[in-house]
């Protein structure tokens, strides 16, 4: 009695209590001199309080025991009042003419606790198997489906009673489903696996027969000692619809550009050679007819020339802007401060000429760009910076700044400033907004194609400027590997 570990009770045909271990004082609370002499039910909550006296009175009356000899889960109560869960008991025994009843006794709190927890991650577990998305199958070692959840049964169209206890093999086409068994018993032989831990793509069936594209991840789990595979599944087939149309859209216009690259040729050469013609006739009319033609109608010739010559300018800007997009970048390491040495170099005599000076306040740093392509861009946005600038002393300063975390270079000018409202229209082919005489004029495409060009090298371009305030382009380009 003193040493057993589950509590031992012994009560007279009346519920009083006769002995109670060291194990039950443990369990209830109550020392052994409080509990003796005391009716039993005093250990018991409602209902078994009420019941427990009309059972035994029956139990003498008629002989039938209900509970004798076997065990049940009951609750117990303890000496603070709380409740918990039990295991109980019960045997008769019987000393000279008096009939006694021993009950065994087990707290159970700790077990039905664990019992609860793993009703309830079960049930979490299964509430995750029938929420998720993507289709799941546990197989077991023979590929046998365990599980097959509510996701798999919309993706495949078969019902958990139609898979569960057959092969998975039934969800593969040829040849998937001849090669599915050598490979579990191959891996299952030398543990080899080509496909567990990784996801990859391949074939799969419905149950009315027809093929679809899906992406499976294969994982191995241990249940209880059991070894099982499970299955993540996911139909790609308005995936694999878009990646198609998006193929397509990519031969299209690769046809396109290849249409576009055939015409800026035809536009170079073809168009060309009737502008050249026409501006040769009327260089020959001038010289040989110079004196019957007066001075007007020279300067209609003249005019004629001009106009070929600009035309001639503006089929070649879009022969450059056609082929600007689709050449690749020669990248290479570049110090800006060169780049801006030369650019200065080669436009020394218009700067002179027209009072402008360019000013780097600090060093520039060392980039990763296509040399000739960024030595446009700086070329074109200073040539602009100095066209119109309408002060008496220009100055260009050049310079990179910080704008989100990200690296952009400047050309701030002090000359006419735009506005607003044409701060996008200026990047637009052939887009010119001020007037300008025949001998300035431009095609109106420099701002186009430094646009592209910093598209190209992944970057942006945006311009601060106020009429009157001068105007301050910005760029930025990423990094090859951002590229």
């Amino acid at each position: 009695m003193d040493t057993v570990i589950d509590g031992l009770i012994v009560i007279d045909s009346e519920g009083e209590i006769r002995a109670f271990n060291p194990a039950a004082e443990r369990i209830f609370g109550y020392r052994i001199d409080e509990v003796i002499g005391q009716n039993v039910g005093m250990l018991m909550p409602e209902p078994y309080c009420s019941g427990h006296d009309q059972y035994l009175d029956s139990s003498r009356e008629t002989g039938a025991a209900k509970i004798i000899g076997s065990g049940r889960e009951v609750a117990g109560r303890r000496r603070d009042g709380s409740v918990f869960p039990m295991e109980l008991g019960v045997n008769r025994l019987q000393i000279g003419d008096a009939l006694m009843f021993v009950g065994t006794i087990r707290d159970i709190t700790e077990r039905k606790d664990a019992e609860e927890r793993a009703r309830t991650e079960a049930a979490r577990t299964q509430a995750v198997m029938d929420t998720v998305l993507d289709g799941l199958i546990t197989i077991d070692e023979t590929g046998v489906i365990e599980t097959f959840n509510p996701a798999a049964v919309r993706i495949f169209g078969y019902q958990p009673e139609e898979v569960i206890g057959r092969n998975v093999s039934m969800l593969m086409p040829e040849p998937y489903r001849a090669e599915h068994g050598g490979y579990l018993r191959n891996y299952m032989r030398t543990g080899a696996a080509t496909v567990l831990g990784a996801v990859r793509e391949m074939r799969a069936m419905r149950k009315g027969g027809s093929e679809f594209p899906m992406e499976l991840g294969v994982s191995e789990m241990n249940v209880a000692g059991k070894r099982l595979f499970v299955g993540t599944v996911r139909d790609i087939s308005e995936r694999k619809q878009a990646e198609a149309a998006i193929e397509a859209y990519i031969a299209a216009l690769s046809r396109s550009n290849q249409e576009l690259d055939d015409f800026a040729y035809i536009a170079s050469h073809d168009l060309k050679e009737p502008l050249r013609g026409l501006s040769n006739n009327a260089l020959f009319l001038k010289e040989d007819f110079e004196a019957a033609l007066g001075e007007s109608g020279v300067r209609r010739l003249s005019r004629i020339t001009y106009l070929c010559e600009r035309m001639e300018r503006l089929v070649n800007d879009l022969l450059y802007f056609s082929r600007l997009g689709r050449q690749a970048l020669a990248l290479q390491e570049t110090d800006l401060n060169d780049v801006i040495a030369d650019i200065a170099l080669t436009l020394e005599h218009t700067l002179e000429e027209a009072h402008a000076t360019i000013v780097v306040p600090a060093p520039l740093p060392r980039i990763v760009c296509d040399l000739p392509r960024i030595t446009e861009v700086f070329r074109n946005l200073i040539t602009n910076a100095v066209k119109y600038n309408d002060k008496p002393d220009k100055r260009i300063e050049i310079g990179c700044s910080e704008r989100d975390g990200k690296r952009a270079y400047f050309v701030r000018d002090n000359g006419i400033g735009i506005e607003r409202r044409f701060h996008q229209d200026i990047f637009r082919i052939f887009k010119r907004l001020n007037y300008e005489d025949d001998k300035a004029k431009g095609t109106g495409v420099g701002l186009t194609f430094v646009k592209k060009i910093v598209e190209r090298h992944g970057g942006e371009i945006w311009l601060d400027s106020e009429p009157g305030q001068g105007t301050t382009f910005y760029f930025s380009i990423q990094s090859p590997q951002e590229a």
